[in-house]
């Protein structure tokens, strides 16, 4: 086990009290072992000890070597707002956070299952939200504010009451006329 700091290259990583976390003491990050997010209060313990940065960190524009020597880690975009990574080894399943990606994850309650932020599907979500993004941005250029507003507070009461068909089809039908 080589124990480096895979983003700063620090020499020697610390445990976590009473935890298997190892944490850098000079980048601040932590290396999250798979059984580690079974522990009682780890959620609580390490956000804590998460000091999030001011403004984000050059360290998380790349990747580095698996802690336990097992290789290159594999990054995962987690958000397209204000976008962030995280580095997990393929082999032993740990992943590394850089300081505040631990809180901003258990902000989001994106810790429960933090593998499935290397899966397709995962991809895929953050693809269809980037395009709903841009979609909105479009609209609400081309519509203008008020209008675009207001069909976002129409699309929102028809969905709640499952009346989306109806009046979308009352929408068409209305527009033909014109």
């Amino acid at each position: 086990m080589n124990e480096r700091c895979p983003k700063c290259g620090a020499s020697a990583l610390n445990a976590v009290e009473h935890t298997i976390v190892l944490r850098c003491l000079k980048c601040c990050g932590f290396w999250v072992p798979p059984l580690a997010f079974n522990e009682p209060g780890i959620v609580e313990l390490l956000k804590e000890r998460d000091l999030r940065p001011s403004q984000p960190l050059e360290q998380d524009h790349r990747t580095g070597p698996c802690p336990e020597g097992h290789g290159l880690l594999r990054r995962a975009r987690v958000t397209n707002t204000d976008p962030f990574f995280l580095e997990r080894c393929a082999r032993c399943g740990g992943v590394w956070f850089d300081p505040g990606e631990w809180s901003r994850l258990a902000d989001a309650k994106l810790l429960a299952d933090v593998t499935t932020l290397w899966s397709p599907a995962w991809r895929e979500h953050l693809s269809e939200e980037q395009n709903r993004a841009s979609l909105a941005a479009d609209l609400r250029q081309k519509l203008g504010n008020d209008t675009f507003e207001q069909l976002e507070k129409l699309a929102d009461a028809l969905s709640e009451q499952s009346l989306g068909a109806l009046g979308l089809a009352y929408l068409r039908e209305r527009l033909r006329e014109r």
